[in-house]
C-alpha cells in the first residue's frame, strides 16, 4: 500500500524513518512507520497504549536507534491515523481484544516482507502491554520482551463505578447497555474530549517531566486527529474480559524485563507484580518517581532507564 503521513514537525525521532498503509485480514487500514539502522543488531517492535499514535514514540525510536537497533511502530485499528469505528473519531473503541491480534499479525507480516532485521524484539507499553502478552502466548517472534506500565488490571476509581456505571463489568450491566444498543458509546462520566488538549503539568496522570508532558501535549494540539478521548462500553468490558484471562494464564518462558510505577493511577501495579511472580525468566523495576508513562520521564531517569535495557537486549 502507498506511504502514509508521519509528521516529521512533532517526532523528534531519527530522521530516516518512513511510515505506510498496511491492510488486515478484517480490511482495517492501520498505519506503520519504521526507522531503520545500519547494520541493525535486530528490530525492536514497538506496541502503544491506548489514546496512542506513532509520532509519541518518536524520542524513544531515537534511544532504540542510538543503541544500535532498528524500530517498528504501530497505530491499532481505532486510534491515531489509522481505521476508526465510527464517525465521532474520539470514542475509543474495539469490537473485541482479540481484533488486536489481527493486526499484529499484520505487523508480523509486514515485517518479514520488509525483512526486517531478526531477531526481533517487543516493547510494549500499557495497552500494548495487553496486546503484547497474548500475541506472545500466540507464539509471535520475539526473542525477548520489555513492558512499560503494562495494562493487565486497570485502575478505576470505586467512587466513579458506583455513581457511573455500577459493575459495568458485570454481565447485568453490560448485557442491559447491549440490549439498549448503548455499548458503542462513551462510558458514561469519561472525557469526551482528548486528555491532553486540557491537561496541566501539575497532578497530570502521565509524567513528572514538564518538558517530556509539553512534548505530548503539543502533539496533539498540533494534530488532534492523533486523539482519542475516553473508551467507549464495549472497549471498556472487552479489556476488563482479556485482562482476566491473562492473569490466569501460566507465563510464557521468554526473557522479560518490566518496568512500572508504584504512582501509577491508570494501570494497576499490583497486577503486575502478580504477573511478574510466576515468570521465571524475568526482572521487575519499580520506578518510584515515575507516572503511567515510565520510559517518558527526566533525561537523567531515561539514561539510566536505557542502560538498563541495553543489558537486558544482549
Amino acid at each position: 500500500m502507498p506511504n502514509a503521513p508521519l509528521y516529521e514537525d512533532i517526532l523528534e525521532g531519527p530522521k530516516n524513518g518512513y511510515s505506510e498503509w498496511i491492510q488486515t485480514k478484517d480490511k482495517f487500514r492501520i498505519r506503520v512507520a519504521f526507522w531503520p539502522k545500519e547494520d541493525a543488531i535486530g528490530t525492536v517492535l514497538i506496541f502503544p497504549g491506548r489514546n496512542e499514535y506513532i509520532e509519541k514514540y518518536g524520542r524513544t525510536s531515537k534511544k532504540i536507534w542510538e543503541l544500535g537497533y532498528s524500530s517498528l511502530v504501530v497505530d491499532w485499528r481505532g486510534q491515531g491515523l489509522s481505521d476508526r469505528y465510527f464517525k465521532n473519531r474520539l470514542i475509543g473503541h474495539v469490537n473485541e481484544f482479540a481484533d488486536y491480534q489481527l493486526d499484529v499479525e499484520a505487523i508480523a507480516k509486514f515485517a518479514e516482507l520488509k525483512s526486517l532485521p531478526k531477531p526481533w524484539y517487543l516493547l510494549a507499553h500499557s495497552m500494548g502491554g495487553t496486546i503484547g502478552l497474548r500475541a506472545i502466548h500466540n507464539e509471535l517472534a520475539v526473542k525477548k520482551v520489555i513492558f512499560s506500565a503494562p495494562m493487565w488490571e486497570i485502575r478505576m476509581n470505586l467512587n466513579y463505578l458506583k455513581n457511573n456505571l455500577m459493575q459495568i463489568y458485570g454481565r447485568n450491566s453490560y448485557f442491559a447497555y447491549k440490549i439498549l444498543k448503548l455499548e458503542n458509546n462513551f462510558v458514561p462520566g469519561v472525557d469526551q474530549i482528548p486528555y491532553l488538549k486540557t491537561a496541566e503539568f501539575k497532578n497530570n496522570s502521565l509524567t513528572t517531566d514538564r518538558n517530556y508532558f509539553q512534548f505530548l501535549k503539543n502533539q496533539i494540539l498540533l494534530y488532534p486527529e492523533l486523539a482519542l478521548a475516553g473508551p467507549s462500553v464495549k472497549w471498556l468490558s472487552t479489556a476488563l474480559l482479556e485482562c482476566q484471562k491473562l492473569r490466569k494464564l501460566t507465563p510464557p518462558v521468554i526473557p522479560c524485563l518490566t518496568f512500572s510505577s508504584p504512582n501509577d493511577r491508570i494501570v494497576s501495579n499490583s497486577a503486575i507484580k502478580k504477573v511478574l511472580s510466576n515468570w521465571n525468566n524475568s526482572k521487575h523495576l519499580e520506578i518510584g518517581n515515575a507516572e503511567h508513562e515510565v520510559l517518558m520521564e527526566d533525561f537523567d531517569l531515561l539514561q539510566l532507564l536505557y542502560s538498563v535495557i541495553r543489558n537486558f537486549l544482549t
